[in-house]
């Protein structure tokens, strides 16, 4: 595809919000620029989305360093903006992106058009694409159940996951003053799946950490609400990395 639809308001996506908190404009800049990589890409003969270019030559391009284009991409990946499945990073959200005046190609006309009708005739993808989400706001698809209008936050239970977290764990640090870093953490957490987005999540979750000894300081280190909130060391939790650990 030769372009792509940008929202004028897409800045104000909560998601890139959450982006330009933590990373600025390089962060909001470089999502950008993988979306153009992306669907630059697409075509009749390529629907995969996937993003092909490595951290080192986005670095390149982009004048980062490929660690730091690596801690965003893996952001992107946790909050939502991207797929990652076996180091390959995608954004099949872009296939409802598409629009039939992006191309004069009938073929790629069809294409598009059985991608948004749901009946795409690569049958490889279509279970895939079509129960993807847009990235970006759509004035009439917000969900209002998770997003502030004035805002444009995410409904996110900063209060009740941290009274959770010292009530359910009480001998790690506690938490006095719930900084935008720890926000961004915990919101993280909460959007990385829905089945994280309720109290019974977090009961269960902050349960299994109690049990630990090795996460409540049986060495001398402690947990604590921001390591307890990053998706990979929920998954070590509930895999029982840290259950005979002492």
């Amino acid at each position: 595809m030769q372009w792509v639809k940008h929202d004028t308001n897409a800045n104000q996506d909560a998601k890139l919000q959450s982006v330009l908190l933590d990373y600025g404009l390089e962060g909001y800049g470089l999502y950008w620029y993988c979306i153009e990589l992306i669907a630059g890409k697409v075509s009749q003969e390529n629907i995969t989305f996937e993003l092909e270019h490595d951290a080192r030559i986005i670095a390149r391009n982009t004048g980062s360093t490929s660690v730091k284009v690596t801690e965003m991409m893996r952001n992107f990946v946790d909050i939502g903006l991207f797929e990652d499945s076996n180091g390959t990073v995608t954004c099949l959200k872009l296939a409802k992106r598409l629009d039939q005046s992006m191309t004069s190609n009938p073929k790629m006309r069809a294409l598009i058009s059985s991608l948004k009708s749901g009946s795409n005739p690569n049958e490889n993808h279509d279970g895939v694409m079509i129960k993807s989400d847009l990235v970006m706001q759509d004035k009439n698809r917000i969900d209002k159940n998770r997003i502030d209008k004035k805002t444009c936050e995410p409904k996110v239970p900063f209060k009740m996951i941290t009274e959770l977290y010292m009530e359910l764990l009480p001998s790690l640090p506690k938490v006095a003053l719930l900084t935008e870093k720890r926000k961004t953490a915990i919101r993280q957490m909460w959007n990385y799946n829905k089945k994280h987005q309720s109290k019974e999540f977090f009961e269960d979750y902050f349960s299994r950490v109690k049990t630990s000894a090795f996460l409540n300081g049986s060495t001398g280190w402690r947990a604590d609400l921001a390591w307890l909130m990053k998706i990979d060391n929920m998954a070590k939790v509930y895999e029982g990395y840290y259950e005979n650990r002492s």
